[in-house]
């Protein structure tokens, strides 16, 4: 970011979480309806080639921008079945996006950094040609870029260094194959819903992530018998449960997924889909 767009993004922030807390004596609890948001963001800058990069690239600034905004307005516009809390991924196209969704909301909201959404930890989707793998930036240096973000916020499926030898089970841990990302995936959002007191929440990640959570909640036997499809650019998936009269909540069922009908122009049909090969129907 140059000093002048850095200091308007500041001072937007700025002025939107002032917003925020002349707005929090008018907010209320989430209810007996919890919705979890699982978000794709939109156009990049520059286009991600899987073995080729770049890996951490940010939105677009035009479109990426509009996408984004798109994105927000749809999810904050559900009224009561929207958020209460943000998750991202740390990379800047996910934290980019979250960034706007959080500002969008009403009192505005906080972004929470998860570790536990990276991008899919395999190489076609993280190691450049000359072999360097990308590394996506800091909590500490996202804070700095995107003044949503929370810096006390700690991850609840943090990553695993490289070279560990004692990974724990669910970890995010290069190299995973299909089976590690799933695990991860669940248990990243199982804790999440495990600290969440039954609000709602949206998470903004990759497509492999996304489809990994979407699994999760969809309670399928196994990838075949799975009903998701190919995700597209800036799709907006939703499950929700519902409290029954003993105080427990119910399954979760799949209201949207991939959802397009947001997005502006071409986008809104849905394309630059990709799926995980297990979940890919012939």
């Amino acid at each position: 970011l140059t000093t002048r767009s850095k200091t308007t993004t500041q001072a937007t922030v700025a002025e939107a979480l002032q917003r925020s807390e002349q707005d929090k004596m008018t907010g209320e609890a989430g209810g007996e309806r919890q919705c979890v948001w699982i978000v794709r963001y939109g156009l990049t800058k520059f286009p991600l080639v899987e073995s080729v990069g770049p890996f951490d690239s940010p939105i677009d600034p035009t479109e990426g921008i509009e996408h984004a905004k798109c994105i927000a307005k749809r999810i904050v516009q559900s009224k009561d079945d929207s958020p209460k809390r943000v998750y991202s991924s740390p990379f800047l196209r996910t934290a980019q996006t979250a960034q706007l969704l959080a500002l969008e909301m009403s009192p505005v909201g906080k972004v929470f950094i998860e570790e536990g959404l990276w991008e899919w930890l395999t190489p076609s989707l993280l190691v450049e040609p000359n072999g360097v793998k990308t590394e996506p930036k800091s909590s500490d240096h996202l804070c700095h870029i995107y003044g949503t973000i929370d810096p006390t916020y700690k991850s609840v499926n943090p990553v695993v260094p490289d070279d560990a030898t004692d990974v724990p089970e669910g970890a995010p841990h290069f190299v995973e194959d299909e089976k590690a990302l799933f695990k991860r995936c669940a248990t990243t959002l199982s804790r999440l819903l495990d600290a969440s007191n039954g609000e709602s929440m949206a998470i903004v990640s990759h497509a492999p992530c996304d489809q990994a959570m979407a699994f999760y909640l969809e309670g399928a036997a196994s990838p075949e018998e799975s009903k998701l499809t190919p995700w597209p650019l800036g799709g907006i998936t939703m499950f929700a449960r519902t409290k029954s009269e003993n105080g427990d909540f119910g399954p979760w069922e799949m209201e949207l997924y991939g959802d397009t009908q947001h997005m502006p122009g071409k986008y809104k049909p849905g394309i630059k889909k990709w799926s995980l090969p297990c979940l890919s129907k012939p």
